[in-house]
Parts: structure tokens; sequence; C-alpha cells
């Protein structure tokens, strides 16, 4: 409750705040005056495709020499595998150890606002107009990634809450003035998992049973009641009707602020379900432009596949289309659930045949993306200096502009890793996200722990990006030069 109860003292406050007013300056900085523009001042846009990713003071120029030596410690802790594994135990017995105020007032300078953008407007609007002057937009997300119980009495009580928190984040993130702003949205957090799981079943294949799709779609749009799915039962269908109503107020806040929607997936047993309820607020939502993207896991052997059928479905109904490229996070997970039930593992057997799919599916967007002007999106979200330098290679191969709004390729990364890949990428005139969480510290660390578990491979391969801070903080603290200037 404490959550809804903060969020809502702090929006209150938004309209007596200068924050747009400061915000608009900052873009006007940030943008020309011409509808597909998106340079700084002094950076130009690189058509031939080629970033250099090695300078190490151009890459890290927003950042303060506190921010590199923090960034350098805790990447450097996150190499160490018994720490990503175990770090959730570790920073529980620590907090116990020490005590809440003690413990948040270790963590609020160092691991939190390393990988945290705030846990109110001015804190978060700081972290934003740091991240704009590098030319790095936000895509934010609200930590609701929660083990809470979702199937009691309070269970309705717990997604309204959820729902009025989107919202009122949606608003917030339309409110920063950004151009294309966008927000992840986790659908999961506003309906019972175990109806997740029952749909998932029922619909294993929804671009393949397009009149579910259809039936889902027109209930978002009219309200009308869904009477009855597949075996699901009757109370079942009563929870799926509460959680399209939910759905369908996200939409409306999405059309009417122009605000992207990046749906994240999540699990195999649950994706078919967030896939079906993704592709039915497309119909609903992308008609002129598409303001609702999917999540597209390519350590799945079947991504690609997936993909394909999803843009049909897409295009039979004459609506626009959103992806969002990723790798994926749940790797062990899945791999262990699937010898445990006894089925073939999904999982691509070795991260080159994962970066085959990626790229495959790096190309199908990017066509697309050139065959119809405005009618296709694609968000390259990845740690992966290689998978960029390919995206940005294949976008000048096909002559796409960095910074054109009707050849919409974006590229994102996590808040507080690989930043000098989103820094380069920004400077260099790439319409360019941080995927922002939004939260305090006792909702952000249940998430963080999550992606530093689940992401140990990238974590534990940072060596690069330490390299580069290294260089950046070996230039400020023992460059005569550099020491002349200050």
């Amino acid at each position: 409750m404490h959550r809804g109860v903060s969020f809502q003292k702090h929006l209150d406050r938004l309209q007596q705040r200068t924050w747009n007013l400061t915000l608009h300056r900052q873009q006007n900085t940030i943008a020309s005056a011409e509808r597909d523009s998106f340079a700084i001042p002094g950076h130009r846009f690189t058509q031939n495709g080629s970033i250099n990713f090695d300078d190490a003071e151009k890459a890290c120029q927003s950042k303060t020499t506190w921010d590199l030596l923090r960034s350098s410690l805790i990447l450097n802790a996150c190499s160490v595998e018994t720490f990503a594994k175990h770090n959730y135990q570790i920073l529980s017995w620590t907090r116990r150890l020490m005590g809440r105020s003690v413990f948040n007032a270790m963590m609020r300078p160092t691991v939190y606002k390393q990988f945290v953008g705030g846990d109110d407007f001015t804190s978060f609007q700081e972290t934003v107009s740091r991240l704009q002057t590098a030319g790095v937009r936000p895509l934010v997300m609200v930590t609701l990634e929660e083990d809470v119980k979702d199937d009691g009495p309070d269970a309705d009580e717990l997604f309204d809450r959820n729902l009025k928190i989107m919202i009122d984040c949606m608003e917030m993130t339309a409110s920063l003035g950004s151009q294309n702003p966008m927000m992840q949205i986790k659908p999961s957090g506003l309906f019972p998992l175990a109806l997740c799981k029952s749909i998932s079943t029922e619909v294993p294949f929804p671009s393949s049973q397009p009149e579910i799709v259809e039936k889902i779609a027109n209930s978002i749009a009219t309200s009308k009641e869904v009477k009855e799915l597949g075996k699901l039962s009757t109370t079942e269908i009563g929870e799926l009707n509460k959680a399209l109503n939910r759905i369908n107020q996200i939409c409306e806040v999405a059309m009417k602020r122009k605000l992207m929607i990046m749906v994240d997936a999540e699990y195999t047993y649950l994706n078919p379900c967030l896939n079906l309820l993704t592709l039915a607020m497309m119909l609903h939502s992308n008609r002129s432009e598409p303001l609702v993207a999917y999540t597209y896991q390519n350590y799945l052997k079947e991504t690609p596949n997936i993909l394909l059928k999803d843009i049909e479905l897409a295009r039979t109904h004459g609506v626009t289309f959103g992806a969002k490229l990723v790798r994926g996070a749940y790797i062990y997970k899945e791999r262990a659930l699937a010898k445990e039930n006894g089925y073939p593992d999904p999982v691509c057997e070795t991260f080159e045949k994962t970066t085959e799919n990626y790229n495959r599916s790096m190309d199908i967007m990017m066509e697309k993306v050139v065959e119809h002007p405005g009618k296709f999106c694609v968000t390259i979200a990845s740690h992966n200096e290689d998978t960029v330098k390919r995206g940005t290679n294949k976008m000048a191969e096909l002559g796409i502009s960095g910074r054109s709004l009707d050849h919409k390729v974006f590229f994102a990364q996590l808040y507080g890793m690989s930043d000098f890949i989103s820094m380069s990428l920004g400077q260099a005139g790439y319409m360019t996200y941080k995927s922002i969480p939004y939260g305090t510290i006792d909702e952000a660390l249940p998430y963080l722990s999550r992606r530093l578990n689940e992401n140990s491979s990238i974590l534990g391969g940072v060596r690069r990006e330490r390299e580069i801070i290294g260089a950046a903080l070996g230039r400020r603290l023992f460059s005569p030069s550099y020491l002349m200037k200050r």
C-alpha cells in the first residue's frame, strides 16, 4: 500500500512543479525544430553506421568522477559469480544485520543509485535530465515484480492498486516532454498468475487463433464481457473480464497521451497469454502508429517464427506493429523447468544460436520498417556491442536514418549497465533509451536481485565496460591536461 500512496503523493505535486518547463527547455537543446531530428549540439549523426565505442572520455562525459568510481566498484562486485548468484540472500542478511535505516543509507548512494532512477519526481527528473544531455531518453518501468499472494480475497485490491501505479507512471512518463515517450509494463501484475497459466494452456499459439485475438480485442474496445474461452471456469472468465477492463484503461491513456507501451514477456508457461493480450491491445490501439509493442525473447528457438506470424496477424487486420528484441533473462529456469517436466528444452543450445535468432528477428523488423514507413517500429534492446554495431550497420545498409520518425529503430539498455554503449549511440544521434526503474529501495531490490541473478552471464562479461570506465577515471585523476581544465 505504501507504494501507491507514495506515488500518488508525488503525482499530486506534479502540476505545482516547474518540471515540464525545465525539461521542455532541455528538450529544445537536444532536438532541432525539424520533425525527424534527434540531434545534440556538437554531435553529428553517423550515416555509415560506424560507431566508436572506444572514446572513453566522450562516453563518460555526462558522469561525475564519483559516478565512475561507484560504477567501477559495483561492476567489479557483479563480476563475482557468487555475488551475482546469491546477491538477494547477501543483501537480505546485510539488511537484517544493519537494520533497515542504516542499510538504506548505505544502499542509496551506491547500488540503488547505480540501477534505479529514483523514488520521487525530483530524483527521477534529475536522472532523466542527466541522460538527456547525452541524447539518451527514458524508458520508464515500475518495479511491480513482488512475491505477493494474488489469489486471495484482497487480490482485486492489489490488481487495482497496480493499475493505478501503472497509469500514474504513464502520466508521469508522458509529461517528461520527450519525443516517442515509452514505458514498460507487466500485464501479469493486473490479474492472477493462475489465470495467466490457464489462458496460456488454452491458447498456446495466439497468432494462429485470430478469432480469439479478435474476441479479446473486441472486449477491450467495447467493454463487452467475454462469455467463454476454451475450458476456463466461470471464476476464471470473471477474472479475465476484470483484467481486460484494466487493460482497456491502460490502452486509453496510451492513445490519449501518444505513449508507447513495451509489454514484457516472462516465462514460457506465461508467454502465450501475454502474447495474446498484447496482440489484442495492438488490434485496439495500433490504428495509425505502433503504440503497443511486444517483447520477443530470442534465446527461445521459435521466436523468429512467432514474430513472423504475429506480423502477419497485424497485417491482415490492418494495424501497425511494434517489437522489442531481447535475448532473454530466464535461461536457467527455462532449462530447469523443461528437464523437470520432461518436455524439449525451448532455449537455443548456444549463445551463437541465440545470436543467429536475434539477427534474424532484427533483419525481419528492419526490413518491415523500411517497407512500411510509420507502420512498424523495433527496439534493439541489447547490451552486446557486436549486436548493436550490427544494428547500426544494418540501418546504414537499408538507408534508415537514426533520426527518422517514419523509420523507427530504437536502441535500449538497462539503466546502470552498458552505459558506454548507450551514451555513444545517443551522442551519435541514434534514438536511444535507458530502461529506468522507478521505486523505493525496498521495492526495487527484489527486481534488481532477479535481474542480477538471471543476467549473471551479462554481468560476468563487464570487462569491456570496466576498461572504458578505468580509462576515463585514469584521464580524470592522472592526466595533467584534464586537470588543468578543471
